[in-house]
């Protein structure tokens, strides 16, 4: 028995002991869930969320935009990204407080920017998911991208990736057409699902009306990153290729652009230059002076420096081609010649006599030819821009009449061009004055407005679409700059459509009436006395009018030349050539500029001699060192009157 019992305690006891070494298992066990579920918890967590699947966008290249003659007006160029990892400066921040102010001072430093701006932009990116990399500054510099390289061991959160960038070859050739890119805002991030933070988009001209266009569709690739940031795997079938935006063609011919804007920038003269096909409605030049640089426009710049932007005096931001407003002068009387013949108040006999000014409902209004011209008709009139003709043809109309007869060549209205921020201008009348002014309208007004003034207000593009009308016989066509659109498909298929040309309404021109006009604006350029005889060209056809705005009220005969510039008066030309079978309209207005014939004129001799040269001078006038064969003699000397 006692050896029984002996044995039964021993085993008792190695029980107790496997019982006890169990559970001191157990409590280690335990004790070790309990520490890295929920001592270490957030260490393990933010492990978890960076060593996982990512979804990396894959940036579509935009397209490229191109002349009609497919020479390059925007293109994408190799550039350096400065991108920020959240997860990585999350956890950095974690183990040392002084990790992010340290890192907002390396970039600081970097860049080049206040330590403000760098945190601003980290702040921004808290609106997107932690795992997608935060773009912070793009296209460094070579000297930059070594200094990140450099820093990455301190702070691993920063790294530098290739990308493209918008580039405007040609400066500010074309920047009022083209436009420039900027970063979308938060408002934009919202409205269209595509965009994600960073992303850029067009901000004015072409980059923002064919933005959907040019953009393409980025592409995505799964990937397996570790806990710090580097790619481990990557599943290649979940992946999508970007698909490229597509190429356009815009109707601008760059050498037509390029002269216009020389010519301005070489006389420091400030205005737009609007050259359309009048067969097409194509726009081949579409000139704004001054100018601004797009490659400047798409980058990052700090509020000092938008400042100052906005406070240059010449509003360089303006596209006037299409914005500015400004009373058309003797131009229109184009119009009031149109008008007059088409509706029966005069006809292509009808005469008025100038004797330099003359008495209107209790006012006299003066001629700018203070001898006057004597007995003029309609081609007269436009020839030698008479004021007194208009006058009374302007008395006969009625302001309703030729508010009503403007509207149809789209003064007044807009004339849908595919450019962004075009203004209708203004066209008077007895209703706008009631409705708008809350005041009678006074009929000693029309008579200012049948001469181009008062409160007439047109673009130069307006102007330039009127003279299209006029050289084609009547059709309005809608102005375009986008003249090809290269798709591609899903398999690699690249199709071009071309836009085709779209009228808005057809004016029935008589064919009196239209050939009294032409001729009329024929003998402006082509005859003695004509006011617009500095932009005649031998072998060509050009017909045109001048015109000369007053800026301020002037008693009397007054030189504009005296005058502080800015009250001179700003001077048109709104030309088109041949006469007959026209192919090509040109308007010029130069902002302050003096006269018509002077000053406007001379710009459309030039590029017509530039799109006929073949036509007028022939092959055998083409030299190495005038290939253009365009002749180096002097333009004409003015014509009496053609100030005017």
């Amino acid at each position: 028995m006692k050896v029984y019992r002996e044995d039964e305690k021993t085993l008792q006891g190695r029980i107790d002991a496997v019982l006890w070494s169990v559970v001191a298992a157990f409590v280690v066990l335990a004790s070790s869930f309990w520490y890295v579920q929920v001592v270490q918890a957030e260490k393990y967590r933010d492990l978890s969320e960076a060593n996982a699947l990512r979804n990396v966008t894959v940036r579509a290249q935009r397209g490229l935009i191109l002349d009609r003659k497919g020479r390059v007006l925007a293109e994408n160029q190799p550039s350096h990204t400065l991108v920020l990892t959240r997860n990585e400066l999350s956890q950095a921040s974690r183990q040392d407080p002084e990790h992010m102010p340290r890192l907002v001072r390396f970039v600081s430093s970097v860049l080049g920017i206040s330590e403000a701006e760098v945190a601003r932009r980290i702040e921004k990116g808290k609106a997107t998911p932690p795992s997608q990399p935060l773009t912070i500054a793009e296209d460094l510099t070579i000297p930059q991208v070594a200094s990140i390289e450099t820093g990455k061991l301190t702070f691993p959160a920063l790294s530098v990736e290739s990308s493209a960038s918008r580039n405007y070859p040609n400066g500010t050739i074309a920047a009022h057409v083209l436009g420039y890119m900027g970063e979308a805002t938060a408002a934009e991030l919202k409205r269209r699902a595509e965009l994600r933070m960073g992303d850029l988009v067009g901000r004015r001209g072409v980059e923002l009306v064919y933005d959907a266009e040019l953009r393409g569709k980025d592409g995505a690739k799964l990937i397996v990153v570790d806990s710090h940031g580097r790619v481990k795997e990557e599943y290649d079938k979940l992946s999508r290729e970007p698909v490229r935006g597509q190429n356009i063609y815009l109707t601008i011919d760059l050498d037509l652009q390029r002269k216009a804007e020389q010519f301005f920038m070489e006389n420091e003269m400030v205005g737009s230059c609007v050259v359309l096909d009048p067969r097409t409605g194509e726009v081949l030049a579409l000139v704004s002076s001054p100018a601004y640089d797009p490659n400047i426009y798409s980058k990052r710049f700090t509020t000092a420096v938008w400042k100052t932007i906005l406070s240059n005096p010449f509003r360089i931001e303006v596209n006037r081609s299409i914005q500015g407003l400004y009373s058309p002068g003797s131009v229109f009387k184009i119009v009031m010649g149109m008008a007059g013949l088409e509706l029966g108040v005069i006809n292509e006999s009808t005469t008025f006599h100038c004797t330099g000014s003359e008495a209107f409902h209790g006012r006299r209004f003066r001629c700018w030819n203070r001898n006057g011209h004597g007995s003029v008709n309609l081609e007269q009139a436009i020839k030698v821009s008479c004021d007194v003709f208009f006058y009374n043809l302007g008395s006969r109309l009625g302001v309703n009449r030729i508010a009503d007869y403007s509207h149809l060549l789209t003064y007044g209205e807009l004339t849908t061009i595919d450019l962004e921020g075009e203004k209708p201008g203004l066209v008077p009348s007895e209703s706008w004055a009631r409705e708008k002014q809350k005041r009678k309208w006074y009929p000693s007004e029309t008579i200012s407005v049948a001469i181009g003034q008062g409160p007439l207000l047109v673009t130069p593009l307006q102007v330039a679409n009127m003279m299209a009308a006029i050289a084609n016989g009547g059709a309005v066509y809608q102005p375009h700059v986008l003249r090809q659109r290269q798709v591609t498909d899903a398999t690699g298929h690249s199709q071009t459509l071309t836009v085709p040309p779209k009228v808005l309404h057809q004016i029935k021109l008589g064919g009196d009436a239209l050939a009294a006009v032409r001729n009329g604006l024929w003998r402006v350029v082509n005859e003695p006395g004509g006011t617009g005889s500095r932009s005649r060209v031998e072998g060509l056809d050009v017909a045109g009018k001048t015109g000369t705005v007053q800026v301020i009220a002037q008693e009397g005969w007054v030189r504009a030349e005296d005058l502080p510039f800015k009250f001179r008066d700003h001077a048109w030309f709104a030309s088109y050539a041949p006469k007959e079978n026209a192919e090509l309209v040109v308007v010029v207005f130069i902002e302050h500029g003096g006269h018509g014939g002077a000053d406007a004129a001379p710009l459309a001799r030039i590029l017509y001699e530039t799109v006929f040269a073949d036509r007028i001078y022939g092959e055998h006038a083409r030299t190495p060192s005038n290939p253009a064969g365009i002749p180096t003699t002097a333009p004409p000397a003015p014509a009496t009157g053609a100030g005017r």
